[in-house]
């Protein structure tokens, strides 16, 4: 019985790491991942990486922001992970302004274990710019359709 229990706790144990994996590596294959990677231990940058129970209620798997305070460079780098990433979107939304996205929303295809990933941007009035990943199952779609889409 206790080789059983053993057993199952290991295949359990297996199971969250491949699966954790799996999600990583959704996030991994965008341009954007650079962006967290390269400015989220900045002075200056505010970053949020939640996973598991926390987003439970919100139907979201995993969410990851980064807040950063207006700089061209990082402006500029930051737009160029999004028209890269946004070719693999099939859903759209974007405010163009002078020339460079200043709000964007950005679905992108689900992967093979039927996870919705998301891409929203936004420069704000106060002169930030906010960069959020966001995954999460079926149900996810409603909620960010809710919080982030206006009904027209």
């Amino acid at each position: 019985m206790k080789i059983k229990r053993t057993f199952l706790r290991l295949l359990i144990l297996f199971l969250l790491l491949v699966t954790s994996g799996v999600t990583v590596q959704a996030q991994e294959n965008l341009r954007i991942n650079t962006v967290f990677e390269k400015y989220g231990k900045q002075k200056g940058a505010t970053m949020v990486v939640l996973s598991g129970k926390a987003l439970h209620n919100y139907r979201l798997d995993k969410y990851r922001s980064i807040t950063l305070q207006y700089d061209r460079t990082i402006l500029d780098e930051i737009q160029q992970c999004l028209e890269t990433d946004k070719k693999q979107a099939h859903q759209i939304k974007e405010v163009i302004s002078n020339g460079i996205i200043s709000s964007g929303y950005y679905q992108l295809p689900e992967e093979e274990n039927q996870t919705n990933r998301y891409i929203l941007f936004k420069i704000g009035d106060d002169g930030t710019a906010t960069l959020i990943y966001m995954e999460g199952g079926k149900d996810s779609e409603e909620l960010i359709n809710r919080l982030f889409i206006k009904k027209e």
